[in-house]
C-alpha cells in the first residue's frame, strides 16, 4: 500500500478555503490528508492578491508538502493549476468547473466569449481595484442547487477579488504534462456547460456532475469520490 497523496484544494474567486470543508472532511475520513488553500485577498488572507501573487502563494504551499500531491481547483483557480500545476510532487490535476486555459487566455477572455454566464462581466461590480459580486447574484449563479441556508451562508462569506485575477493571462499549460481530469457541472450558471466542455476537450479525462457551479457544497460526496478515483489512478 503506497502512502496516500495529499489532496490540495484551491477555491474560486470571492471564496476561501472554507468552501472545501465538506469535501475535505470526507477525504480525510477516507485516509487522504488535505490542505485547503486560502488565497491572498481583501478580508481573506494576507499577501499579494493578484494572479501572480496567487500563483506564488500556491507554489509555496505545494513546496511545503512532502510526497505526492493531487491538486484540485474550482473555477478561477483552474488558471492557477494551468500556470503552476506542474510543481514538484504534483501527480494529477482535477479541474472542477475550472478554467483549463491555453497560454494567452484569461478567465475573462474565456468566460465572456460565450453568452449565458450569470457571473460574467455584466453581473459583477468593480470597486477600486476589486471585483464584488452581490449576494443575490451569487445565490443564483453559484448555489442554486444548495439548500437555502447553505446558499445564504456561502453568499455571506464571499470577499472582494482583485480585478487582476479575472483578466490575467496564463503563460503556460501544466495540463499538457501533468495528467488532468475535468469535471463538467451540467447545471452550472456561472461557467456554462458549453464553455466547460470546450476546456474539458483539452484534457484526456472528463466526467460530469448534474450540479450547479458549487458541487463541493451541494454534492460533496460525489466530488470526493471523483477526487479519490483520480488519486487512485495516478498513485505513484
Amino acid at each position: 500500500m503506497t502512502d496516500r497523496p495529499t489532496i490540495v484544494l484551491v477555491h474560486g474567486m470571492w471564496h476561501g478555503g472554507w468552501a472545501w470543508e465538506r469535501v475535505a472532511s470526507l477525504l480525510e475520513a477516507d485516509g487522504y490528508p488535505c490542505v485547503r488553500v486560502t488565497l491572498p485577498g481583501k478580508d481573506r488572507a494576507p499577501g499579494d492578491p493578484t494572479f501572480r501573487g496567487h500563483c506564488d502563494h500556491l507554489v509555496r504551499v505545494l513546496a511545503g508538502i512532502p510526497g505526492d500531491i493531487v491538486l484540485v481547483g474550482h473555477s478561477y483557480s483552474g488558471a492557477l493549476l494551468t500556470e503552476v500545476g506542474d510543481a514538484p510532487g504534483v501527480r494529477a490535476l482535477v479541474y472542477l468547473s475550472a478554467f483549463c486555459l491555453e497560454p494567452g487566455e484569461s478567465v475573462a477572455s474565456v468566460n465572456d466569449a460565450e453568452a449565458g454566464s450569470q457571473a460574467g462581466k455584466d453581473d459583477i461590480r468593480q470597486v477600486g481595484d476589486y471585483l464584488v459580486i452581490d449576494p443575490d447574484t451569487a445565490r443564483h449563479a453559484f448555489y442554486h442547487d444548495c439548500t437555502p441556508s447553505d446558499a445564504a451562508d456561502a453568499a455571506a462569506r464571499l470577499t472582494p477579488e482583485h480585478a487582476d485575477a479575472r483578466t490575467a493571462v496564463v503563460s503556460r499549460a501544466a495540463w499538457r504534462t501533468v495528467p488532468a481530469h475535468f469535471v463538467v457541472c451540467t447545471l452550472d450558471r456561472a461557467c456554462t456547460p458549453e464553455v466547460q466542455r470546450k476546456m474539458a476537450a483539452r484534457v484526456g479525462s472528463v466526467s460530469e456532475l448534474e450540479s450547479s457551479h458549487s458541487p463541493m457544497l451541494s454534492m460533496p460526496g460525489a466530488v470526493a469520490d471523483t477526487i479519490v478515483k483520480v488519486a487512485t489512478e495516478h498513485a505513484s
